[in-house]
């Protein structure tokens, strides 16, 4: 069991009993360190409180009562971030760099020394006094200007942590990140960035950490720092790595501590043609076709993140022309494009996609992009607007592209309005694609034969793994597509038929929907893509059929507010 400092100050013979008695009755009321009352009555010196303290908290002790560490040293600390961590840099031992600082609870800053020193750090103990003077000669007095109610790591944009969240970004940036996920654990700040769908372990952090990142991120989102007990979602405009990214964060209270996801957009990216999508040209022919009719509505659906904006988007551009006047409703805008007015939901004031939608139609377009169909209200609008002359793009979340029809009625929509308005339906999900760098041609096993249902010999391609693609061997995606053209026999099941799985079996059997493995399986043969991708996507998709086909019905569900 570690003396006490009062213990280890009468064992050195600097302080009586009766001082010492005096002092712990004083911290009775003023909950002060032991150490400064000590010094406020005189009882005892800064060098031998300092000594003892780095005894009790078994950290080594430097002198620099009238010292100055070299330059070599001081220099590798920058003067805001010498006075955020109130700590110096003096001398090396072996490979560590030794820094003095004046209180052993900054322990917590090792971490933080370690990353901004780009080494192992040893924190030596001095006296409050003898720090200050050294840190003065070397940095100069401390800039005390601070936002009001912003913590010490945010006064400058010189701060450590801000230059932790940059170089975060950076390092998104330069490995194509879609995302970047702050996750506080129990003793440790992970960071985790998405790249081609995968989540990849970025850093990690310790825990003392998380507090200053979440504010500084927060400040900038314009969210509420004294605010921990609800999600909160902001917006961020920074600039990494020579672009321009609009970055969506979300904040959401988890068990250790706010968890903080960041979409990054990159404003200057450029959005996809039709012919980069990697239709095949079946679906691409088909897709040109459905989108260059007059009226009527088009869905894309898919799960979160599987490119069915940028679908829309890339269809968007292609139909924008001066003779088009093109309206968008989306939460959010991801990307502005030139000619195209778009407008950003804002719940919190009413101003949600049905009403937009109502006001857009006011506005004589000729195409109208609704970015999400969630409710009954919307869909209905939508379709009306269909019915009447316009051509409707829109969303829904659905596995597979039958299921689109399914889910409209799910929300209540009749089933005479699904059947006359709706066009077809684009199912989609995103495969990695192989890194032209480093992958393979190889014999295919034979499992790889089996799933591709392909006899005799076949090389395919497999991933390797280089500097270019993270040693993932993948690098970048390619979509995978099905398609759903509404025919004379599926509007009349929609109208007489109970079942969705006669639904699904008069749409195979009529050739108008061309399920997504077909697609998938040209991808793999022609060396895009992996087999082991291929079965990640279809079996999700598979599972979803039977599951539908079990529990679905194409009666329309009765909604709790009908209208």
């Amino acid at each position: 069991m570690r003396d006490s400092l009062g213990q280890l100050l009468l064992k050195q013979g600097v302080l009586t009993e009766e001082q010492l008695r005096s002092a712990l009755a004083v911290q009775q009321t003023r909950s002060l360190p032991l150490g400064k009352i000590l010094l406020e009555q005189g009882a005892c010196e800064e060098l031998p409180i300092s000594k003892a303290l780095a005894k009790q908290a078994r950290m080594p002790f430097v002198n620099l009562a009238g010292k100055t560490p070299p330059e070599r040293m001081t220099d590798r600390l920058d003067a805001s971030a010498a006075w955020e961590l109130e700590a110096i840099p003096v001398a090396e031992k072996g490979e560590s760099t030794v820094v003095a600082v004046a209180d052993p609870e900054k322990v917590v800053i090792l971490d933080t020394l370690t990353f901004l020193l780009d080494g192992e750090v040893i924190l030596a103990l001095t006296t409050p006094t003898a720090l200050r003077e050294a840190m003065e000669k070397v940095y100069g007095q401390p800039n005390t200007e601070k936002d009001a109610g912003v913590e010490a790591f945010e006064s400058t944009e010189e701060s450590p942590v801000v230059r932790l969240v940059n170089r975060m970004f950076e390092e998104a940036v330069e490995a194509r990140a879609s995302d970047i996920h702050i996750e506080p654990f129990d003793n440790r700040v992970r960071i985790r960035i998405r790249v081609d769908g995968t989540l990849l372990l970025s850093a990690e952090h310790p825990k003392d950490l998380h507090p200053a990142i979440l504010s500084h991120i927060k400040v900038n989102a314009n969210l509420d720092i004294a605010e921990k007990r609800k999600p909160q979602d902001g917006r961020i405009e920074h600039r990494a790595g020579g672009r321009e990214l609009d970055v969506r964060v979300s904040v959401v209270p988890t068990n250790h501590g706010e968890s903080v996801v960041m979409r990054l957009l990159d404003r200057e990216a450029n959005l996809l043609s039709l012919s980069d999508l990697g239709m095949g040209e079946e679906t691409l022919a088909w897709f040109q076709e459905v989108i260059d009719r007059p009226n009527g509505i088009f869905l894309v659906t898919g799960p979160t993140g599987s490119g069915k904006t940028t679908t829309l988007y890339a269809a968007l551009q292609t139909l924008n022309q001066p003779s088009r006047k093109i309206l968008t409703v989306e939460d959010p805008v991801e990307y502005r494009i030139k000619g195209i007015n778009q407008v950003q939901v804002q719940p919190k004031i009413g101003l949600e996609f049905s009403k937009v939608l109502r006001a857009f139609l006011r506005q004589a377009p000729n195409i109208v992009l609704v970015g999400e169909i969630r409710d009954r209200e919307t869909a209905e609008v939508a379709i009306q607007a269909s019915l009447t002359g316009h051509l409707v793009f829109s969303t829904v979340h659905t596995n597979d592209a039958p299921s689109a029809i399914t889910r409209l009625l799910d929300m209540g929509v009749p089933p005479y309005l699904v059947a006359t308005s709706l066009q077809g339906v684009l199912a989609q999900r995103l495969l990695r694609r192989l890194c032209p760098n480093c992958s393979v041609t190889e014999e295919a096993t034979a499992l790889e034969k089996e799933v591709l249902q392909v006899e005799g010999d076949l090389k395919l391609g497999h991933p390797r793994g280089c500097s270019a693609c993270n040693r993932t061997g993948f690098r970048g995606r390619v979509g995978g597509f099905e398609s759903l053209s509404m025919n004379d026999a599926m509007r009349e099941a929609l109208f007489h038929s109970k079942d969705a799985s006669e639904f699904h079996r008069i749409a195979r059997n009529s050739g108008a929907w061309s399920p997504i493995a077909d697609d998938v399986k040209q991808k793999v043969l022609s060396g895009q893509t992996t087999c082991s991708e291929m079965l990640r996507v279809t079996q999700v998709v598979n599972q979803s059929e039977s599951a539908s086909s079990e529990t679905a019905s194409l009666e329309p569900s009765t909604p709790e507010n009908p209208e």
